[in-house]
């Protein structure tokens, strides 16, 4: 059987067609590399969270799990996540505030540790002569903003604000700062040139960090000469602490200044020669005390201090009020999640009403709301 042929017109159609279709293919390519991937205005914006949420992560605002940043330019200033390998060391920085440990100062003086830490001006209010104490001991203090915010989210006279304050009030300590560490390590160009305006130089980072006794690196492949190392000021940071002193020994670290580092100046190196033993923690018939007192709010983005239960005495029954007529006096237990005031009657299951109420694992609301932010 014989088939004509297509006629030059059907066939000269058919490739234009092609040629269009190609051509339609391709532009649309181009345009969605270069306009949704690339487009600001369709990306997710990084929402801050709830205050009522900023205690999740309040003590470790910086975590590696919680934030893998890019090598963002922050315009004008230098960005400084890990420094050259040019000696066997590591630099060991503290975050926050909240939390001062006696036990960390003794660890300072022991082994001579140069610790460097970036402080939030309101934490640093509320205990001075503490961080007086770590400065004789060898540490520096730098800019941690006044209530840590996330800076991109503010607008530059903001920006500039919650940097350039704290500088003043921590100057007390010492020289005026010149490193920031953003919260959170949100940070992008505007960021930079407020920092710039307000006399810091330089923008520090990190690249790993040691968060309830896990040591981890942005990198995956362990510590390395050069790290700067992030720890906060949380309960049991000496615990933190000496174990992480521990895996430097171990690696044939030492521990150098990063101020020096940064400047240029000869590096101090302090060496663990040996392993330290971690003593275990004392057990507690008691929970922790708290820093502040009935009837004031409790640090900004801290979670609050459960209740102290007494051991002698009668106690209540879970669930069951007392006899009326009878009241609760000091050294008496409550229920679990209740507090008493000694002299006064108490239904079980209720809590005071002198000053805030503060339920084990719940948290208080931050003295500025509107500005805390993180």
């Amino acid at each position: 059987m014989m088939y004509g042929k297509a006629s030059p017109l059907r066939s000269h159609f058919g490739k234009i067609l092609g040629l269009f279709i190609l051509v339609l293919v391709i532009s649309t390519t181009v345009f969605v590399k270069n306009y949704y991937f690339n487009s600001n205005s369709l990306k997710k914006p990084n929402k801050p969270p709830s205050s009522a949420n900023a205690t999740l992560n309040n003590n470790r605002s910086e975590s590696l799990d919680q934030l893998n940043p890019t090598r963002t330019s922050a315009g004008p200033i230098k960005v400084v996540y890990e420094l050259p390998e040019k000696q066997p060391v590591v630099y060991i920085t503290i975050d926050d505030g909240w939390y001062p440990n006696e036990e960390v100062i003794k660890l300072m003086q022991q082994y001579h540790l140069p610790i460097t830490t970036f402080l939030i001006e309101q934490a640093a209010q509320k205990h001075p002569d503490f961080w007086l104490k770590f400065i004789k001991a060898g540490g520096h203090i730098e800019d941690h903003t006044v209530n840590h915010p996330y800076l991109t989210h503010l607008s530059p006279t903001d920006q500039k604000n919650q940097i350039s304050q704290p500088i003043d009030y921590l100057s007390q300590f010492g020289s005026p700062p010149n490193e920031l560490r953003p919260p959170y390590g949100d940070f992008n160009s505007e960021v930079g040139q407020a920092a710039h305006d307000s006399g810091i130089k330089y923008i520090v980072m990190w690249d790993a960090e040691m968060e309830n006794s896990r040591f981890t690196t942005r990198s995956g492949l362990g510590l390395k000469a050069g790290d700067i190392i992030l720890l906060h000021w949380v309960p049991g940071l000496d615990q933190e602490l000496m174990k992480l002193l521990n895996i430097i020994q171990k690696q044939n670290l030492g521990i150098a200044d990063l101020t020096q580092a940064l400047t240029g100046e000869p590096l101090t190196i302090s060496w663990i020669k040996a392993p330290i033993p971690i003593p275990k923690p004392i057990p507690t018939t008691s929970t922790e005390t708290s820093t502040t007192t009935s009837g004031n709010p409790k640090t900004p983005g801290t979670a609050g201090t459960p209740r102290t239960s007494n051991t002698s005495g009668t106690s209540n029954t879970p669930g069951a009020s007392n006899t009326p007529g009878t009241s609760n006096t000091s050294g008496t237990s409550n229920t679990p999640g209740a507090s008493n005031t000694p002299g006064t009657s108490n239904t079980s299951g209720t809590s005071n009403t002198s000053g805030t109420s503060n339920t084990p694992g719940a948290s208080n609301t931050p003295e500025n709301p509107d500005t805390w932010g993180a």
